[in-house]
């Protein structure tokens, strides 16, 4: 994890989870704040306040991330994640690198947001921001996933689709389920596993994070130990 943070921050719910802290940054002034607000129709509206974050500090990118695979840039400030795009390649940076868009910098920078997907070696979009960028014009150049929300999701790249379904699932709250979507796949993909068992087990596991509040919950954490044991034993998703 790459991330700035200010004082009023409690890191120790980071390092509870046993993350590599090398990358997160602690500076003077306050932690960003997102507020989302879902509406019973699906919609939603957000508010932000970015704080320390609102400027990226490259040099406190750690040197030794440089060798990842894998990086991602999850929902951020297109321009935020252009500059990240190029701060990595001017670096010789060989990751596949992948990024998350977010409905209200598609709606107001579309622009900005099809350049930073155009950039990227895979990109995480749902409907409203695929038909927002894309409708009417070329497809993503990068592999795509695109989330259909309750109805699963699927991996898109070179004119081939892999469709993975949802199970029906008593919906309390689906924020973060795309997050945790992107994770589970991101993670997976990490460690060998081909697009079409990682996708599975992220619907699986999104699906089951939208049945209870936040994205720490009792069922989520079952859920996320069932996959590390299925995939550290090579049995098939269930």
């Amino acid at each position: 994890m790459v991330t700035q943070v200010g004082q009023d921050f409690d890191l120790g719910s980071l390092r509870r989870l046993g993350l590599n802290m090398e990358g997160v940054s602690v500076l003077p002034g306050a932690s960003a704040t997102f507020l989302i607000d879902q509406f019973p129709d699906g919609s939603r509206s957000f508010r932000s306040v970015l704080g320390v974050a609102a400027d990226p500090r490259f040099d406190l990118f750690p040197s030794s991330y440089f060798r990842a695979k894998f990086i991602h840039l999850g929902s951020a400030p297109p321009r935020q994640q252009l500059a990240w795009l190029k701060f990595l390649s001017d670096k010789g940076c060989r990751a596949e690198v992948s990024v998350d868009m977010f409905e209200l910098f598609v709606a107001t920078e579309p622009d900005t947001c099809r350049t930073t997907c155009d950039r990227a070696d895979l990109v995480f979009l749902n409907e409203v921001e695929y038909r927002g960028l894309y409708e009417g014009k070329s497809h993503p150049r990068a592999p795509t996933i695109l989330k259909h929300g309750p109805r699963g999701a699927e991996f898109i790249a070179d004119g081939m689709r892999h469709r993975i379904p949802a199970l029906p699932a008593d919906e309390v709250d689906p924020v973060g389920a795309g997050e945790i979507l992107a994770g589970v796949f991101l993670a997976l993909r990490a460690r060998g596993l081909p697009e079409d068992r990682a996708l599975t087990y992220a619907v699986a596991s999104a699906t089951r994070s939208v049945t209870e509040f936040g994205v720490a919950g009792p069922g989520l954490s079952r859920m996320l130990q069932c996959v590390r044991d299925e995939v550290g034993s090579g049995a098939r998703p269930r």
